[in-house]
């Protein structure tokens, strides 16, 4: 309905037409444009999908195209998921009135906001502990039985009552469910996942720019090294993905220490600003980011630290790129795949 505003506003006729049984589609959208009509199947989506997905899009999209011209709708498309889309043969709209729809005789194109609202209006919970359980439900639990409260609330180091809370809030929400017999069960880990990322405002806390001639790979290794004097160190984006599944040589690190590891500690030396920086060191406000459930990864002999994969995911993200995106949707899937 966004889009439909905004096209009325520009002048454009628009009509959303729902359709109430239909298994080609969601909707119809109906534009009067120069007094000739357009028409086109709505596919909504609750999340968009990552580059590497719009391939698996293909068989849908021939079927609607049967019907009238398709457009997938998600909260909010990227410029670079856009593109994907519209190189597969797919017109497509968000709710940030961001669109792009293209038939014979028509290009109808806009870029309002190239980052996402986080805002919503029954948003996941947050505060004090919210960020290690959900994290925890997504890769630590898995589809298995729930623990007790008190097993996940010493998991997620809050008290009982906390961790009920969260659970109540993410039972309200849908994402987790509770049996008769008392046991608790994730209900969609990929869609509780995926509303995580949408919401998530960053690890928050203090952040270092530097600079290091050496690889990211072998700045890794030093913070890992680093671990036993200056406390807990893990690695994230790029490093961090790329020994998980591996996709390209990592050009930035992001490192996430709950000390205060010295730039020399790893052979690096103060960044002018982002641009100029390869290595990030932050302390997180957001602790969560250590993973509960520690994961490391061997390179060269040197066992390294990782970061929660949700996080991992987030800072391809937030890093930005076409091929961080195409890594944050297989590391995604390696997310969802793990029993």
């Amino acid at each position: 309905m966004d889009m439909v505003e905004g096209l009325l506003a520009a002048g454009i006729g628009a009509r959303l037409r729902r359709v109430e049984v239909d298994d080609q589609c969601d909707a119809y959208l109906e534009l009067d444009v120069d007094g000739e009509q357009f028409i086109f199947a709505v596919v909504q989506k609750g999340r968009a999908p990552y580059p590497n997905e719009v391939p698996h899009l293909q068989e849908r999209r021939e079927q609607i195209a049967r019907v009238a011209r398709p457009l997938l709708s998600a909260p909010f498309i990227t410029p670079r998921v856009g593109d994907h889309l519209a190189a597969a043969g797919w017109s497509w709209a968000d709710e940030q009135r961001n669109y792009l729809l293209v038939a014979p005789g028509l290009r109808l194109h806009q870029r309002v906001s190239s980052k996402p609202n986080r805002s919503r209006g029954r948003q996941l919970p947050s505060g004090s502990g919210s960020g290690a359980i959900i994290r925890n439900l997504i890769y630590g639990w898995h589809d298995q039985p729930l623990a007790t409260i008190s097993a996940l609330a010493e998991a997620a180091g809050v008290s009982q009552p906390r961790a009920s809370q969260v659970m109540a809030k993410l039972t309200e929400l849908g994402f987790v469910e509770k049996s008769g017999s008392g046991e608790r069960r994730v209900v969609d880990r990929e869609a509780l996942l995926d509303r995580f990322l949408a919401e998530y405002r960053g690890p928050g806390g203090s952040e270092r720019l530097l600079y290091s001639l050496d690889p990211p790979l072998v700045t890794a290794q030093r913070g890992a090294k680093a671990v036993d004097e200056y406390g807990q160190i893990v690695a994230s984006a790029d490093v961090g993905p790329d020994l998980v599944v591996p996709w390209r040589k990592p050009t930035t690190l992001v490192l996430y220490s709950r000390g205060n590891i010295p730039d020399r500690a790893l052979g690096a030396v103060r960044a002018e600003n982002r641009d100029s920086a390869n290595v990030i060191v932050r302390t997180p406000r957001d602790t969560s980011v250590f993973s509960v459930r520690q994961r490391f990864a061997s390179y060269q002999g040197i066992e390294i630290p990782l970061a929660d994969p949700v996080q991992m995911v987030w800072d391809l993200l937030d890093l930005g790129g076409a091929e961080r995106e195409e890594a944050a949707g297989m590391l995604r899937e390696w997310i969802v795949s793990q029993t």
